[in-house]
């Protein structure tokens, strides 16, 4: 099995290399890669010192309030991300920059205000979500501390998306993958915590440096000037992506929040840092959209459908290229992985290469759900997140009860891979190709 995984791969990297479209993709997207790569590292370390550091059952509350303040920073931000993502891109395209400075600053505006009340709510309700919901007393510290942290994730998302449609993938890419776990790494080998309460505090301060940094970048690439906002267009894109983004963090995170509520805290600790080493099979794939989804949007706005086919196929033969040995790595070595956070996390092996799988098929399936959203297919994503999602929710709370971190992890890679394969048939009904159809490496994708 393995062999023929290889064999695949190589296979595709002579397929990429033989066609210019998928040279010229590959050196657009090197500095993704690479920067993502260096993104992937940094979080993999921050997982590891943090394990370290608090040990399986703090870790295990520490990771289940960032899953927390993971989904609420995504359900305050109303799906606006990726609608700055494409219209930022489209604009800056068309040298309409009073539109990209007035999408970012209004919708900046907005989510800001959003995420501080939201944010004193938590902090308000710490104590009542801690031993109501999960039935944890020992999660208050950490959710009351880490909660502060919303806004400025909120908004420094909202600011690198922004800076991603103008093709800034160096600094986007930093604001969201690099800059929190450098600085939280840093900090602490500096200050040393000891609980799950004193790391979420220095988590915040993590977020804070990196809201400023975002903000400075901004006004850096973006000229000053006039501004545009169109409000009724703006609020109409966002409105089925919000409902796809929250399921999307449902279906990623959901199954740490189920498991919060049943899993003893070593199981918890065992799951977070599985399902988060697990995603380093996808970091290829989400270097690759940071290149490709501005182009995306350019492609179909313009209706060159050809080369939109011709680019998103190139996308996931690369994307495959690099995922496939690491999760070969990882079905043949999972308690080697493991054994880097501590020896009580090797208990999660299953867990890391159930996982794995999911996340591996998210890759082979390629950048779907971007074309969607990118193609002003935002309604018929969200239907498909609508579907996934419920299957992931009726997934983890049946299987979680029963089989505990397996069944959790189980529910999610299912609920991926079902939304994967209902994107690629959506994907092509609404713009006529397949993007599993490079699988079949010795035939051409007819249209």
């Amino acid at each position: 099995m393995i062999r023929r995984l290889f064999n695949k791969a190589n296979t595709i990297k002579t397929k990429v290399l033989s066609n210019k479209d998928s040279r010229e993709l590959l050196v657009d997207s090197s500095l993704a890669f690479s920067v993502r790569v260096g993104s992937a590292i940094a979080a993999f370390i921050m997982n590891v010192v943090v394990a370290r550091y608090l040990g399986i059952d703090s870790s295990g509350f520490f990771f289940l309030a960032l899953s927390v303040i993971t989904i609420v920073a995504t359900v305050v931000r109303f799906g606006a991300d990726n609608v700055v993502l494409r219209f930022v891109g489209v604009y800056s395209t068309e040298d309409k920059w009073a539109g990209v400075r007035g999408i970012v600053y209004h919708i900046s505006k907005l989510i800001l205000i959003i995420s501080v009340v939201v944010t004193a709510l938590i902090l308000f309700f710490a104590k009542d979500i801690s031993v109501l919901v999960f039935k944890k007393i020992q999660l208050e510290p950490p959710l009351f501390w880490i909660a502060l942290s919303i806004p400025c994730i909120a908004v420094s998302t909202i600011i690198a998306m922004g800076l991603q449609g103008l093709k800034k993938v160096l600094y986007s890419v930093s604001i969201q993958n690099v800059f929190i776990p450098v600085f939280l790494i840093v900090l602490i080998l500096v200050m040393k915590p000891a609980t799950a309460g004193k790391m979420s505090l220095l988590y915040f301060e993590a977020s804070l440096v990196t809201l400023i940094i975002s903000i400075v970048l901004w006004f850096r690439f973006v000229p000053k000037g006039a501004m545009e906002f169109d409000q009724k267009l703006i609020i109409a894109s966002c409105t089925p992506l919000w409902v796809v983004a929250i399921l999307q963090q449902a279906m990623q995170w959901g199954g740490q929040f189920i498991a919060g509520i049943y899993c003893q805290p070593q199981v918890l600790g065992q799951l977070a840092v599985a399902q988060r080493t697990s995603m380093l099979i996808s970091f290829i794939g989400i270097a690759i959209n940071l290149v490709s989804a501005p182009k995306f949007a350019s492609f179909y706005s313009q209706g060159k459908m050809q080369e939109l086919k011709r680019y998103s196929i190139n996308t996931t033969r690369i994307m495959i290229f690099f995922a496939t040995p690491l999760l070969a790595f990882i079905y043949i070595f999972p308690n080697f992985i493991l054994l880097i956070f501590g020896k009580g996390f090797t208990g999660g092996a299953w867990m890391l290469r159930i996982l794995s799988t999911g996340q591996y098929i998210n890759v082979i399936t390629g950048s779907v759900g971007y074309l969607l959203m990118m193609s002003g297919h935002g309604k018929e994503f969200r239907n498909i997140n609508i579907i996934s999602g419920v299957i992931s929710i009726v997934l983890n709370l049946t299987l979680v009860r029963f089989y505990g971190g397996v069944g959790a992890a189980i529910a999610i890679a299912v609920s991926v891979a079902i939304q994967n394969i209902l994107a690629v048939n959506m994907v092509e009904k609404k713009l006529g190709f397949n993007t599993l159809k490079v699988l079949t490496l010795g035939k051409r994708n007819k249209k």
